[in-house]
């Protein structure tokens, strides 16, 4: 795995598919899905 300074990294027990079915870590042979959280940044109205 990459590591990345820019980004945090994620940890959640499941994760919802494109279909609406959820998928939990357990199922697949893991304890958690690990993804890196995108930065948004917020622009200044004036």
């Amino acid at each position: 795995m990459e590591k990345c300074d820019q980004a945090e990294m994620v940890f959640t027990a499941y994760i919802t598919l494109k279909n609406g079915n959820r998928l939990y870590a357990k199922q697949v042979g893991k304890k958690a899905f690990c993804f890196p959280r995108k930065e948004t940044k917020e622009k200044t109205s004036k």
